[in-house]
């Protein structure tokens, strides 16, 4: 009795230094920087941000009804908060537009049991045609075409975020389960998903995932892990899960959220990772478990040089997420 009680202590004081410590010799870990006064009655989720780094849209509930989730909007240098959307709406994007050489804020996309909607400056939300069951829309950088999450099938489809058109019903192959899509804003060829080899599953798990990404640079599109050392069939390592992830804005970097090296892998506690873009070098682990950090966006390129993320953090076990900023200079800094 004594030796397997000392075993099950010893395996459990491994699990809890895995998530207390990081994995790999890359910078310290980041600590999160609240951008809302802490408030117990809400619960803030999936931020994004806008071309000039200024306000963030996000999900908030009330605590009390977290069924309720609606959209709001967040001045980052007065913490005013607005309500954004009046209905039901979650899994928002911030369009970049590029189109004048430089970035500048575009269209809001989000999704609800509906479709897909669009909000452009000063106009109100508009449902885009024949996209019920589409969620996670995710702009390209023309801001004229949405890869979203196409439910049920289990697919990821580009579609015209005009006419909601389905241009292309299927971004990956067949091979793999494909959802929530991010579009690499330099190279759109470049399609990332949180994904599951389905060849020997009859289910879709989230805990399950790595990030895929789909090149549609040739004819026949080429679908493999982003991490070059990650299966690429049946075999699932959980060292290389991974989901909920966005390309940077110059396209050389990925941000994604994984329990891969959490004490709990049920999808309850997330650190945030970040991998150079062609997943050659393995992932920098940049935030401790303890703090379940999840949705990583991208801030815009800043004058003063540092390099933020804007993400998701629970405050305290089971408490509400909050929003905050991540300084992740040290991790892209000389690549």
């Amino acid at each position: 009795m004594n030796r397997i009680l000392f075993l099950l202590v010893a395996s459990a004081s491994l699990c809890f230094a895995q998530g207390r410590h990081q994995t790999n010799d890359g910078p310290p870990l980041v600590e999160p920087t609240f951008l809302l006064p802490a408030n117990p009655d809400v619960n803030d989720y999936r931020p994004v941000v806008n071309a000039e780094g200024t306000v963030a849209i996000f999900e908030r509930n009330a605590t009390a009804t977290p069924d309720d989730v609606k959209l709001y909007s967040a001045d980052l240098s007065t913490g005013d908060v607005q309500p954004f959307v009046t209905f039901a709406s979650a899994r928002a994007d911030w369009c970049w537009d590029r189109s004048g050489g430089g970035i500048t804020s575009g269209p809001v996309a989000f999704s609800n049991n509906d479709g897909i909607y669009t909000v452009a400056d000063g106009s109100l939300p508009a449902l885009l045609p024949n996209t019920a069951g589409m969620i996670y829309p995710s702009w390209y950088p023309d801001c004229q075409h949405l890869a979203v999450d196409v439910t049920g099938t289990q697919v990821t489809a580009e579609i015209d975020a005009i006419t909601g058109v389905v241009i292309i019903p299927r971004l990956a192959n067949e091979r793999v389960w494909a959802g929530f899509a991010s579009v690499n804003q330099t190279n759109p060829n470049l399609i990332a998903f949180a994904g599951q080899f389905n060849g020997e599953s009859n289910y879709y798990n989230q805990d399950l995932n790595y990030v895929w990404v789909t090149d549609r640079s040739t004819g026949q599109p080429r679908v493999a892990p982003l991490d070059h050392k990650a299966p690429k069939g049946p075999a699932f390592l959980q060292k290389f899960q991974a989901r909920a992830g966005w390309w940077s804005p110059d396209g050389k970097w990925f941000a994604f959220e994984s329990n891969r090296i959490c004490n709990q892998i049920d999808g309850q506690t997330y650190a945030i990772f970040i991998q150079d873009a062609r997943g050659l070098r393995p992932a920098m682990q940049v935030t401790d478990c303890t703090w379940n950090i999840q949705h990583p966006k991208w801030f815009p390129p800043r004058k003063d040089g540092q390099t933020l993320l804007i993400a998701a953090v629970q405050e305290g076990s089971g408490g509400p997420f909050r929003i905050a900023s991540l300084d992740v200079s040290a991790f892209v800094a000389g690549h």
